[in-house]
Order: structure tokens, then sequence, then C-alpha cells
């Protein structure tokens, strides 16, 4: 008597990275970020005098900061896509991690921990920076994910 096991599993397709989506979701991103923290910024001073007042942040400082932090998330998605069987999922974890890691900066500089000879940030400047790096967030996270990564067929 022989038997035979036929097994079925709901079983995700695995992802790979799409290089060349890549080279144009890391611009588009960080250019999207860069305007939506601009206006966060600007809208934020306009509320907040202090906000735009601290000598730690001005626009040139907000978008260099977001095209570092952005630049290092594509390398980050291009390297968990060769190593990871769920890259989205992975990157996800990775990118919220390094976003909690990134709040100390905002965090330490409203301590009074910035660049020497730069005032301590109120507290309405820590939040706004904060919520800098949380919109950054939100808009490269989905972008890498969805528009980058690709189910192998």
């Amino acid at each position: 008597m022989t038997t035979t096991v036929n097994s079925t599993q709901n079983k995700q397709p695995a992802q790979t990275i799409a290089l060349r989506k890549l080279f144009w979701v890391t611009p588009l991103a960080i250019v999207a970020a860069s305007i939506a923290n601009l206006i966060l910024y600007f809208a934020a001073s306009r509320i907040f005098p202090t906000v735009g007042a601290w000598t730690g942040a001005s626009a040139g400082q907000i978008i260099g900061a977001t095209i570092v932090y952005l630049f290092v998330g594509a390398i980050v998605v291009a390297i968990i896509s060769r190593v990871s069987s769920q890259p989205a999922r992975h990157f996800r974890i990775v990118a919220t991690i390094g976003l909690i890691i990134s709040l100390f900066l905002p965090l330490s500089a409203w301590f009074g921990y910035g660049a020497e000879g730069v005032p301590p940030a109120d507290t309405a400047t820590a939040i706004t920076l904060s919520l800098m790096h949380v919109v950054a967030f939100a808009i490269s996270v989905p972008m890498f994910t969805r528009l980058v990564l690709v189910e192998k067929r």
C-alpha cells in the first residue's frame, strides 16, 4: 500500500528588488519627504517663531538630513532584499528601529546635547524636528516597499 501526500501551503511569493526602480524611487522619495518636511518646518515656524529662529536647523540642513537618511534607507532596502526571504516585512522592521534611533537626535538637542555653540532646542522645536523624522518615514517606507520590492514569479 502506498500513500501520497500532497501538501499545499499558503506561501507568499518571495520578493526581490527592482534595481532600476530603486534609482528613480529614491530621488522621488527624497523630494517628496523634503517638501513635506519643509512645509512642516515653515508651518511650525509660523505658529511657533522659536522653531525658525533656532540656529540648529535651517531649510538646507533639513534637506541635507533628508537626503542622507533616505539614501541610507535605499542602501538598506537593497541589502535586505538580497538577504531576506521577506524583504518588505524586514525592511519595515529595520526602518522602524531606525526611526526610533533617529528620534534621539531631536531629543538630545532638546536636552542641550547639540552642536557646540548651539543653544538647546525648545519643546516646540524638538517636537517639530521629531515630526519631520516621522513624516519622512511615513512617506519613504511605503514608497520603498510598494514601488521597489517586486514579487518573484
